[in-house]
Parts: structure tokens; sequence; C-alpha cells
């Protein structure tokens, strides 16, 4: 998604001045048509989210957690992409929760509830050692890992680093190798330290028909959102959610997925990569490429999908990771 600021390339100081200004420009134009809303609404509008949450205290503070399902193997844990709540899942889990046991969790990629400690590293090299500790604290040895967008940046630098954690992956429309951050997300991610940028950004989100469009979520789902006001609240409404996402933002690189890319070769597990048809961020090839890079990889398009394929298409894609498990036999 552009998610509406869309600073301009920039090479000297001034420019990255000019920047900021126009930001802060972009942010009082906004907010006459923008209510930010409070925290007790927030906690009021969370209330749906609430049924079967655990929480997980971790090093770099808490984390809400559904664990959902049944079956014998390695869990299944599931990471959403940039912005997105691990409700973006829930249809998957749905259809794959009578054979496999489904880990979400509210991890903080922009639309968390709870904002990490201050001190927290959540960088995309510090969130795969979340990961980590998040098997952990569940007595989780190793598990499947599902990874859709930005997840899955988190997905392969877990994998790159920590291999025998990992049973088996997938990986759903994603960033890889020099894709990363993709688009205009590069700019983006580039000027989140500027004062004002991610205030701009959360000021844009919280307007719903800007949210819903293809300088929102529109851009990464085929199929229009409804209501994602439960994804843009808690930006718009915690400075410590600003805060935390400022930190994935600022600390991307594409020399974090190049580096793990040069891993892929060793890792002998199976890995499913689906690409989406109408993905506008992550081309078809991209997915091809990312497979190949495996020596267990196998790549699959989903039609009539775009980024989001966990929204746009969840009865397909719970079909091809429910037979991608069953067929690899994973252990």
């Amino acid at each position: 998604m552009v998610v509406a600021v869309n600073p301009c390339a920039a090479k000297s100081a001034a420019a990255a001045s000019s920047t900021a200004v126009r930001v802060s420009s972009l942010y009082s134009a906004l907010r006459p048509l923008t209510v930010m809303p409070t925290r007790l609404q927030l906690l009021t509008m969370s209330q749906f989210s609430t049924e079967g949450q655990n929480v997980l205290e971790t090093s770099r503070g808490p984390l809400r957690y559904w664990r959902t399902g049944t079956g014998t193997g390695p869990a299944v844990l599931f990471l959403q992409g940039f912005l997105a709540g691990p409700d973006v899942w829930s249809p998957v889990v749905a259809e794959l929760a009578g054979r496999h046991r489904c880990i979400t969790v509210d991890w903080p990629f922009g639309a968390h509830r709870v904002p990490m400690r201050p001190d927290a590293d959540l960088s995309p090299p510090g969130l795969a050692d979340l990961v980590v500790e998040v098997l952990d604290l569940l007595g989780e040895s190793s598990a499947v890992l599902a990874g859709n967008d930005s997840g899955g940046v988190i997905a392969q630098l877990v994998t790159a680093a920590h291999p025998d954690r990992v049973a088996a992956l997938a990986l759903v429309a994603c960033d890889a190798f020099e894709v990363f951050p993709p688009g205009i997300y590069r700019w983006l991610f580039r000027f989140a330290a500027v004062p004002g940028v991610v205030r701009s950004m959360a000021a844009a989100m919280s307007v719903p028909a800007i949210a819903r469009s293809r300088l929102g979520f529109g851009a990464v789902m085929e199929h229009r959102p409804g209501s994602v006001s439960h994804w843009t609240a808690p930006l718009a409404a915690e400075p410590g959610v600003r805060r935390d996402i400022t930190k994935l933002m600022t600390g991307s690189s594409n020399a974090q997925t190049l580096a793990a890319a040069r891993t892929f070769g060793s890792y002998d597990r199976p890995v499913l990569v689906v690409s989406a048809e109408h993905d506008r961020l992550f081309p078809v090839a991209l997915g091809r490429r990312l497979a190949d890079a495996f020596p267990r990889g196998r790549h699959e398009v989903v039609g009539g999908s775009g980024t989001f394929v966990p929204h746009d298409q969840p009865a397909r894609l719970a079909e091809l990771l429910g037979g991608f498990l069953a067929g690899q036999g994973v252990r």
C-alpha cells in the first residue's frame, strides 16, 4: 500500500529538510479530516479481538497471541504484513485448525495494541530474534513459519539464522533479495525518522476512505476491505506504537534479505512460495526466483489476489498450505 505519504528522493540535508516541511504540511492538511481515536476508544474498538487471547511477556515487551486447532505435527506460526493485524490470517486459520495447531501473534508491525518496551530492538533482525523467543516461551522446539508481505521477510531471517527452528517455510507474496522495502516504500521507510512522517501516515490511514483506497490497503488487496479501523487505530492513538513501527521502518534494508538469501541453498526442508496474480509489489517472477533459491522450494500462483493473499483468497491459500504440509510430511 502507498499509505498516502510520498516523500521524493533526496540526496542532501536541504532536500530532507524540505521533505520534512512537506510532510508537516500534509499532516496539517489532513488533521481537520480525521479524529485521532483516544485510548479509551481504542480499548472499546479492540474488545472484539480479545476472545481466546493470551499474553506473552517477552524481553521486548508484551505480545498478545492466540492458539487455535489441534494436530500432532509442528505448530504453524503466522506472520502478517506491514500495518496488518493478526486477524488477516483468521479465515486461513479457520480452514487449517482441524488438522494443525495454529498460532497467530499481534506482532509489532504497526497494528499492535500494546507498545513494546522503549529500548526494544524492532529492526527486522531484532524481530527475527523475537520470533525465536516466542517459540521458546511457547515450548515449541520448531514451527512451520508462514509469512505474508513484510512478515515473509522476518520468516526468511529466522530461517537464515535459526534453520533448526523452522520445520517448513511458507512465504506468501513477500519481499525478497533486493526488493526490500518494495517500490515507494523504500522512500517512506527511509524518511520514517523525519519528524512528522509516521504521524502523517497514521493521520492519513485513520481516514476510512484513504485506508480502504489504493493509497492504503486497497493497494495490497484485490478485493477492497471493509472496515480496517481496528488496524489503523493503534497507530493513530498510541505514540508507543508509532515509535515501534518507526524502528521497523528505519531498521529495514535489503542488505538483510540479500544476506539471508545466501543461506537458502543450505536449508533442506520444505518451502512453499506463493505469488499473487495481481500483486503490485512483488511480481510473480520474484516469487519464482525465491522458490528456486531453496533446494526443496515449490512455487504456486494464486489468481484473483493482491499482496494480502490471506484476505483476498483465504480458501485457496489454506488449500495450498494444507496440501503442502500434508504432501511434504512436515514433522
